[in-house]
């Protein structure tokens, strides 16, 4: 759904957009989330959509993962949240509402209301996301947010909306420490708190160690069991993408630097010994780090404007060659001229400043010449 609006954002006249497969698709969504809030009454989706060989039945996984022989731990029905089953890890969840997952699917709505009232002209479908998010964020508020005697109220990881919950994050986005990026409006107090919980020894999966005179530090994943006290390149990027202090990007672009001697990002590493690790390359890490290099400036974000700017797609000029030459139009309803589908170039930019876009030498420019890094713009 993110990936579809940032297309429709900077490609809003492409046809792609109006295929009926792309608006069903999404209906697809909507509707399996509307019937995994009742999922402790078995609820499933119906219609002519659902005509899968596991469909119009409760479905249920393997039951050596989930418990209740593949359903899962007892959840809440009447919680507003909608379930998961499997965290993005692959790793079962202790309890089925995960709360940056539930957090996701309100930015993701708040999107496709945008797209069913301006493109597929769909009202039904509008509202229909609307109810969903409002009761997704209620459920949120009402079950996510919990009461820690060290750090105060924090965002949980995992709850069932019975007053059980799980406290801790993991690498893989959506986390908690993703929040921010991931575009959701949350509360700067509990957040704030949830990042002193997380990035502390507090979290079972906060991780430190030392190798060759450099101090790593950051979140794991009990899916890397197998290399214990492992640190997850993935949320050492994430903790700079949301950091508003270029110092301690820079310092992060150094320590994911130093963990990889392949050239590529890893899943995980040994934080006491880096030469142990998993996965030679792991593309999701690569991208993101590629984004963390593209925010490094004192002006982005800005301490006035708040909150982090999310990467989005800019590439009304990237086409054929010509990345980061010339700013991209905010002009949306202007039409264009077609493009060749098959010329055409994406890249993802950090789009912070208005009317700023970085040059080639911003890109390319040396960490150790600070001062070109951080403040070269066109």
């Amino acid at each position: 759904m993110r990936m579809l609006y940032f297309f429709h954002t900077n490609f809003p006249l492409h046809p792609i957009l109006r295929e009926k497969e792309v608006k069903e698709a999404v209906m697809i969504m909507v509707d399996v989330w509307i019937a995994e809030q009742r999922h402790e009454d078995d609820m499933y989706p119906t219609g002519r959509l659902f005509d899968c060989v596991h469909c119009n039945k409760p479905y249920r996984y393997n039951p050596k993962e989930l418990s209740r022989g593949g359903k899962g731990s007892i959840t809440n029905s009447s919680a507003g949240l909608t379930w998961s089953g499997f965290r993005p890890s692959d790793d079962p969840c202790k309890y089925g509402y995960l709360i940056p997952s539930n957090m996701f699917a309100t930015v993701s709505l708040t999107y496709m209301m945008d797209l069913a009232t301006n493109v597929w002209i769909d009202e039904p479908l509008s509202k229909k996301c609307r109810k969903l998010r409002d009761e997704i964020e209620a459920g949120i508020q009402r079950h996510g947010v919990v009461e820690h005697k060290k750090y105060g109220k924090i965002y949980a990881y995992e709850v069932d909306g019975l007053g059980k919950s799980l406290l801790m994050d993991d690498a893989n986005v959506p986390s908690l420490l993703s929040i921010p990026y991931l575009g959701y409006k949350y509360d700067e107090q509990v957040y704030a708190n949830t990042l002193k919980f997380i990035l502390s020894r507090s979290d079972p999966y906060y991780h430190v160690g030392h190798s060759n005179g450099m101090e790593f530090s950051g979140i794991g994943s009990p899916h890397t069991s197998h290399i214990p006290n492992s640190i997850w390149p993935m949320a050492m990027i994430m903790e700079g993408l949301v950091s508003r202090n270029v110092t301690q990007k820079i310092h992060i672009v150094n320590q994911v630097l130093a963990s990889s001697g392949s050239g590529w990002m890893h899943e995980s590493f040994d934080p006491n010994n880096p030469k142990r690790f998993s996965r030679p390359w792991f593309c999701w890490p690569d991208s993101l780090f590629a984004e963390l290099v593209m925010s490094l400036t004192d002006k982005c974000p800005q301490p006035s404007v708040g909150q982090y700017s999310i990467m989005k797609w800019s590439a009304e000029y990237a086409m054929n060659g010509t990345d980061f030459e010339k700013p991209a139009s905010r002009m949306l309803n202007v039409k264009r001229p077609p493009q060749n589908p098959s010329k055409s170039k994406l890249v993802v930019m950090s789009v912070c400043v208005p009317g700023k876009r970085f040059s080639r030498e911003y890109i390319h420019a040396s960490l150790s010449n600070k001062r070109k890094f951080c403040n070269v713009w066109d």
